[in-house]
């Protein structure tokens, strides 16, 4: 993809997650808060356990094993369809067959609801995203409780059938905007255990952590959409900088310095069009919510045109707070796009 993500003021987004039940409630909060900004189609996993994001995009896997009751998914790699379903899974997605890769309704309520509303037509810019390999890998395990991202077979699939979903998800909130091509659909693979890079217990080489974003990546440009990542925490941003995402989404309240650390990578990721977006809006439930001149205060090195967002998201708030929340990203980017007025 050669578009770069052009921005003429600063916009504020949502990272996916709230705290709703109701999908209805879920929508209208978001477009309520962010009208003229970026939308996002809502993930309610206190609605049930399948909108968990890990679960919620793991239809279809060869081996999956979800308990609702226990709120427990894994992989089965022992079971006796575990060899039929893996090699379902490869002949659709050679056959580039979207529609086996869907987010059924049951899993995605939030999706479904947004692409209803008439709201959704035309709109500029179009939120979405998709779980990525790396937490889903480390957090998911096999039945003997051993990461899934270990299985190297598995592993090889799951990327897979991640890219194609992602490309599903990609059509299916184009449509919601009337199919009109100058719509600009964002996905932000989610990627929390990037943290993990580094640590003595993460076995994967930084080469293979690469790879894997930049298939997800690559699969997400092919539909025309732009690639973000977020990162709810301090991680190696100079592998991830080197990708070919076109936004980076990291927790600017708790960590606001450590991007900078990566100055090389960062200028080269700016200059080739990236764009930063400021988790700078704390989603901790236990924190008071600051004011809008303190989290100015903390943005104050940001000249470019970025994004606004909380630094992570909102499931774990209650109702009221997601919509303070959504409502002080919004009035941060306003305030922002004014002093460049």
């Amino acid at each position: 993809m050669n578009n770069c993500l052009h921005l003429n003021k600063f916009l504020a987004i949502g990272v996916g997650s709230l705290p709703h039940t109701q999908p209805v409630d879920a929508c209208e909060l978001v477009f309520g808060c962010l009208e003229g900004h970026i939308p996002f189609w809502p993930q309610l996993p206190k609605m049930r356990f399948r909108e968990n994001m890990y679960a919620q995009f793991s239809e279809n896997l060869p081996g999956l094993t979800i308990d609702e009751d226990a709120r427990e998914i894994y992989i089965n790699t022992a079971k006796d369809t575990y060899a039929r379903e893996l090699e379902a899974a490869y002949e659709h997605y050679l056959a580039e067959d979207l529609d086996y890769f869907a987010i059924t309704e049951d899993y995605a309520a939030g999706l479904y609801e947004f692409i209803r509303r008439p709201s959704s037509s035309g709109l500029p810019f179009i939120k979405g995203q998709v779980i990525g390999p790396i937490s889903f890998g480390l957090t998911v395990t096999d039945q003997n409780k051993r990461a899934s991202i270990y299985n190297e077979e598995f592993r090889d699939c799951l990327i897979k059938v991640l890219a194609m979903r992602a490309r599903w998800q990609i059509r299916k909130l184009r449509g919601a905007s009337a199919g009109r091509r100058d719509t600009k659909i964002i996905i932000f693979i989610d990627e929390p255990y990037l943290v993990s890079i580094g640590s003595s217990f993460f076995g994967l080489r930084p080469e293979a952590v690469s790879a894997l974003i930049s298939e997800l990546v690559e699969a997400i440009h092919k539909e025309g959409a732009f690639a973000g990542i977020h990162c709810c925490g301090n991680t190696d941003w100079g592998l991830v900088l080197k990708t070919a995402i076109d936004i980076l989404n990291f927790d600017a309240y708790n960590y606001p310095e450590t991007i900078f650390l990566y100055r090389r990578e960062l200028d080269n990721f700016l200059e080739r069009g990236g764009v930063l977006a400021w988790g700078i809006v704390p989603s901790s439930p236990d924190e008071e919510l600051p004011g809008q001149e303190a989290l100015l205060e903390k943005m104050a090195r940001q000249k470019d045109y970025c994004l606004v967002s909380p630094s992570c998201g909102l499931s774990g708030v209650s109702l009221e707070r997601a919509r303070k929340a959504l409502e002080a990203a919004a009035a941060v980017a306003e305030r922002l796009s004014e002093r460049e007025e």
